[in-house]
């Protein structure tokens, strides 16, 4: 079977490692100006190019039987019309729903599904009102390639507030009331076209500057809220008629879980699966959109991650593993806070794991200050 996969990221690159141990095939659609190291060697790689119509691209492609993707800003359209020649999972609606903050809020407010409060400010002005209303500190987020924490602006003050709609010029902007959150965790659930769905257990994570640093799973002490988790992301995998992995990060506050954002593919805080005790997240989404049976994602061990950002000695980190660390290289270039690689542990013992990150951190980041 052949998967055609827009985009060629590191997710592109581990989704087809893990689709060659099922005697796969892959094809890749770069857009202009993309990088394509990562997926060098892996299948064919085809440039998207102005007026390149879904039949072209489709055959360039190779005819694949399916067509996925690796990241939630594509050209919709594009995917629409290859929907009339193969099967496309998940679906163009489901994509730019979590592709588009606005989009993503006005889902999660029909499925009555529990977020921050927020409004839509037509201006960078109209953010002014918008605060306003929701009462300061709010969040500022363009409504698009908003990731690791870009086009975000934290405002916590009248001062910051002025400043934010003086300097920024007019645009469409969604305000969030700042969440006083205790930690945020993610669910990854996969889904198949008959409707089967597995979920992961909860996984918590930990950021640095906006960007994940290291994620823990299961999450500790989730208690009733692990239920709630479960119920939200079958309910949106259900509303959008979703095939494949989706990724939900959620605030956990004193009392309640509150949905931040959605990814329609696979994701960062889900790559502890990887390890081997489960079916890994790259797995199950070829599993659920080529028509397969999905695979167990529940453990009885304990899955750390981390991230390594910017350069680092690949050499030297590999000589220093211990037996229950495995890295994977993303053969990218170095480039300062960019995701070039991750290191997964695992053990019996939480307390083990969380000792490994700290060690970890400290090898890869000496002297900085421990992710939060």
């Amino acid at each position: 079977m052949h998967v055609g996969i827009i985009g060629c990221g590191q997710l592109a690159r581990m989704m087809a490692l893990a689709g060659w141990d099922m005697g796969l095939r892959f094809s890749f659609l770069a857009s202009e100006g993309e990088s394509t190291t990562c997926v060098q060697g892996l299948g064919n790689i085809v440039l998207h190019t102005p007026g390149h119509t879904a039949e072209q691209v489709y055959q360039d492609l190779g005819q694949p039987d399916v067509v996925t993707v690796e990241r939630e800003r594509v050209d919709y359209a594009l995917l629409r019309g290859l929907a009339d020649h193969c099967a496309v999972h998940p679906n163009a609606d489901a994509v730019e729903a979590c592709g588009d903050r606005f989009r993503e809020k006005q889902l999660l407010d029909s499925a009555e599904l529990p977020s921050a409060p927020y409004a839509i400010a037509e201006t960078a002005q109209d953010v002014r009102a918008a605060a306003q209303s929701l009462g300061l500190p709010v969040v500022v987020k363009s409504p698009t390639e908003g990731y690791d924490g870009k086009q975000q602006w934290h405002l916590l003050t009248e001062k910051q507030l002025e400043a934010f709609c003086e300097e920024n010029p007019p645009g469409a902007w969604l305000v969030e009331s700042r969440v006083a959150f205790e930690r945020e965790v993610s669910m990854i659930a996969a889904r198949s076209a008959d409707g089967d769905v597995t979920l992961y257990p909860p996984t918590e994570n930990r950021h640095r500057d906006g960007i994940l640093l290291t994620s823990i799973a299961p999450a500790a002490d989730m208690g009733p809220l692990h239920e709630k988790a479960c119920q939200y992301i079958s309910t949106l995998l259900e509303a959008m008629d979703y095939v494949g992995v989706l990724a939900m990060e959620s605030f956990v506050t004193a009392d309640a879980l509150l949905i931040n954002e959605l990814a329609p593919r696979v994701h960062n805080s889900g790559h502890w699966t990887m390890h081997g005790e489960v079916s890994s997240q790259f797995e199950n989404h070829l599993r659920a959109i080529l028509g397969m049976s999905l695979g167990a994602t529940q453990t009885s061990r304990c899955h750390g991650m981390i991230n390594i950002l910017g350069g680092y000695d690949q050499r030297g980190t590999l000589l220093s593993l211990s037996r229950d660390a495995r890295l994977t290289d993303y053969n990218k270039s170095h480039r300062p806070l960019r995701k070039l690689a991750h290191i997964n542990v695992c053990s019996a013992s939480r307390e083990n794991v969380e000792e490994q990150l700290l060690s970890l951190h400290d090898q890869l980041y000496s002297g900085s200050t421990p992710a939060v």
